[in-house]
């Protein structure tokens, strides 16, 4: 008897709305969020090859950091980076555009991606690797929270 007290409760604990109901709502947002967070991707090369450094990073979090060969550096130093490295002037050497993106909740406010990115044009050879980005969703919507690309 003591066992089926116990069952009855559990079942009706599992199956009575509550604290878990928002946190499985996140987990099915935060699973459905693909096309979401592959837009936003999309929206930072459109703002690279406008030459607009500041749309390209606007979808990094303030504490985002970047793996380099040396180490991570924060968000101002990833700026620079690729002023420095990738920027002529106000413009881009090279069009930059992302491929083979997949993306894979990490939990309820957390999400992986994956794909390709290339460089290209500009009279330069055309670069190009792998990436992964790992998301947060936060009260100002999906932000990087970090980035190694290779």
């Amino acid at each position: 008897m003591r066992n089926t007290s116990a069952l009855v409760v559990l079942t009706l604990l599992l199956l009575t709305p509550g604290a878990d109901g928002p946190s499985l709502a996140s987990a099915r947002a935060t699973a459905n969020a693909g096309p979401e967070l592959e837009a936003a991707l999309q929206a930072t090369a459109a703002a690279w090859n406008g030459g607009d450094i500041d749309g390209f990073m606007a979808p990094y979090a303030p504490a985002a950091t970047y793996m380099t060969a040396g180490g991570l550096i924060g968000v101002e130093a990833m700026r620079a980076r690729y002023l420095a490295k990738y920027f002529t002037g106000a413009k881009p050497d090279q069009q930059l555009r992302f491929d083979q993106l997949k993306v894979r909740a990490l939990g309820t406010e957390h999400a992986l991606m994956t794909g390709r990115f290339t460089l290209a044009g500009g009279g330069k050879p055309e670069q190009t690797g792998r990436f992964s980005l790992v998301w947060l969703r936060s009260a100002q919507g999906w932000k990087i929270l970090h980035d190694h690309s290779s």
